[in-house]
């Protein structure tokens, strides 16, 4: 008897923009959602929020009994899947009401019809590894609100105080683009004063507010410049290395204020920083960011070196690809050097990082396949502890990829 066939894969159709409007802020990743319209999309009914990924592996108690059956069911009579890029993706959280939970429900763009969501629960499920007490919610209990923000806020800043203290937790991103969503001057007035006030036992909360603010507008990068004068000095170091983050070079000026300040964390922070905006040799007339070229530690050789060839000086590349051919240290330990190789798009030290990869150690390699992924874009899962055809496989794709590079590299250079 022939065995029955396989059911064919829907092909994933995608949607720009989605606006998802649920009672909570959910643990799964509103990326890794699939979206199922009944009975289709152009006059949608209902629609069903299937998770995918490790959202799909670990979130299933979101899943209603309806939800439950219809991932479950073959074929699934609606339209679909449909997946929206994170740009894309829009969160509301809705306010509870005295006696009735508010449903989830979904629009296809703002202001427009709701469409139930009746794959999901209504009530957040119960987390058991959840902790009952959390101490780092004991700020923001006590915050007092100086500005009038939307319910959606509070909730979103509430969640992110709490997964600081929660390890793996990632409900965190769904509630940044809570933040994003509602950028106001209120919020950004909030943000600023709940960082400048918040305890730092937990920081992820800052790192948070910081890059919200950074990225918002108008003038949320200048609300986030001046904070580079808090007086408490891990708060400074943490402006600094969000400054770093955003790379934007309107924030120079404050990194080399940080480079002189008195605390040797914040330095080295504001370095660091200046490694990813970059530095012009006239920028730094009083050679504050050069004089780290002579530094005694290697990372800080890496990010001054960084900084200026950031800022158009190639002459230090050399250094970095020395480094990279030479010194018998991990790339993590020299300043996170693959991460700066990557950033400065360094092809030239890919043929090192393979000689690297040649190693017998196995953090060598392990470093090393992590930092050609990151230069050459393959990103090629690799295991230190795979064998050594698994390793010649490897070296055998790299190689390819560098004598491809160095043809289009010589017919550019021909033209």
């Amino acid at each position: 008897m022939n065995a029955p066939h396989a059911l064919a894969t829907p092909e994933v159709k995608t949607l720009d923009t989605v606006f998802f409007e649920l009672p909570y802020v959910p643990e799964f990743l509103l990326e890794e959602t699939r979206l199922w319209f009944a009975p289709q999309q152009a006059n949608p009914k209902f629609v069903h929020v299937e998770l995918v990924g490790d959202s799909g592996k670990n979130w299933q108690a979101y899943y209603s009994k309806k939800g439950w059956c219809f991932v479950h069911e073959e074929p699934r009579p609606a339209e679909g899947p449909f997946q929206v890029p994170a740009s894309g993706i829009h969160l509301t959280v809705l306010e509870p009401g005295k006696i009735f939970t508010p449903k989830p429900v979904l629009r296809l763009v703002e202001g427009g019809p709701t469409i139930p969501i009746v794959s999901l629960q209504k009530r957040r499920p119960l987390n058991e590894w959840r902790p009952n007490y959390l101490q780092a919610l004991n700020f923001i209990k006590k915050y007092e609100w100086a500005q009038s923000v939307p319910y959606s806020v509070k909730a979103a800043i509430w969640e992110i105080e709490e997964c600081g203290q929660i390890a793996g937790s990632v409900a965190w991103r769904n509630a940044e683009i809570v933040l994003r969503n509602f950028d106001s001057r209120e919020l950004r007035l909030t943000l600023s004063d709940i960082f400048f006030n918040r305890p730092e036992d937990y920081p992820l909360g800052s790192e948070i507010y910081l890059r919200v603010l950074g990225t918002s507008g108008p003038n949320g990068f200048d609300e986030l410049v001046n904070l580079s004068r808090h007086p408490v000095s891990r708060k400074r170091k943490i402006v600094a290395s969000t400054l770093g983050e955003l790379k934007n070079c309107e924030g120079l000026p404050a990194l080399l204020k940080l480079l002189e300040d008195e605390d040797p964390e914040v330095r080295r922070s504001a370095l660091r920083a200046l490694g990813k905006v970059g530095v012009r040799t006239q920028q730094d007339p009083d050679g504050a960011v050069a004089a780290y070229l002579e530094s005694p530690e290697i990372p800080e050789r890496v990010w001054a070196a960084q900084a200026f060839v950031k800022g158009g000086d190639r002459s230090h590349e050399k250094y970095l690809l020395t480094l990279v051919k030479e010194e018998p240290r991990l790339l993590t330990d020299m300043g996170e050097l693959g991460d700066v190789l990557a950033d400065l798009k360094l092809e030239e030290s890919v043929p090192y990082l393979m000689n690297r990869l040649k190693s017998d150690r196995q953090e060598f390699r392990a470093d090393a396949a992590e930092a050609l992924g990151k230069v050459t874009g393959l990103n090629r899962e690799y295991q230190s502890n795979d064998d050594d055809e698994q390793r010649r496989s490897a070296l055998k794709i790299y190689q390819r990829w560098w004598d491809d590079r160095k043809k289009e590299r010589r017919t550019a250079g021909a033209r």
